[in-house]
């Protein structure tokens, strides 16, 4: 029996019939496409989650970017409708600087400042006279208006 045995292992061990029957098998070429196979799903299934996984990071990303810019906007919006309460104010108070009865209490009351009366008032004759010239006029206007100024400023400090 033993020498059947070694007859049948070297029938089978001959090294051209034993790998050309392991690499020509129709059973080998299965198995080799199954392992490609599974490598090649394997890294697809890993790729495609790679994937979705970066296509959502991208769209959180651009969502924050989007939730930036609105929030600046609405900072804006902000800025604008307090620029605009503030010209609001500033014109309110533009009009009350602007009324003529508030200017003139108040250059009565700070300034000292009255109406001019009779004394004051200057009237000039436009006539053309030969005997006076102009130097001589304005002398006497000048003085005249020099003494009324000091007692009406006198008689407004009195009151």
């Amino acid at each position: 029996m033993s020498a059947l045995r070694k007859e049948a292992i070297e029938i089978y061990y001959d090294q051209e019939k034993y790998f050309q029957e392991k690499e020509y098998s129709p059973k080998k070429r299965i198995k080799k496409k199954k392992k490609n196979n599974y490598f090649i799903e394997s890294f697809k299934n890993t790729a495609m989650i790679g994937i979705t996984f970066l296509l959502g990071i991208i769209i959180v990303y651009n969502y924050a970017v989007i939730t930036d810019k609105q929030m600046e906007l609405n900072n804006l919006n902000m800025e604008i409708a307090n620029l605009n309460d503030e010209i609001d104010r500033y014109n309110i108070a533009l009009e009350s600087i602007k009324n003529t009865n508030s200017i003139e209490e108040m250059a009565k009351t700070y300034l000292g400042m009255n109406y001019p009366t009779r004394k004051q008032t200057v009237f000039l004759d436009f006539t053309y006279s030969p005997e006076i010239t102009e130097d001589e006029s304005s002398i006497v206007a000048k003085d005249e208006n020099i003494l009324i100024g000091l007692i009406d400023k006198v008689v407004s400090f009195i009151r």
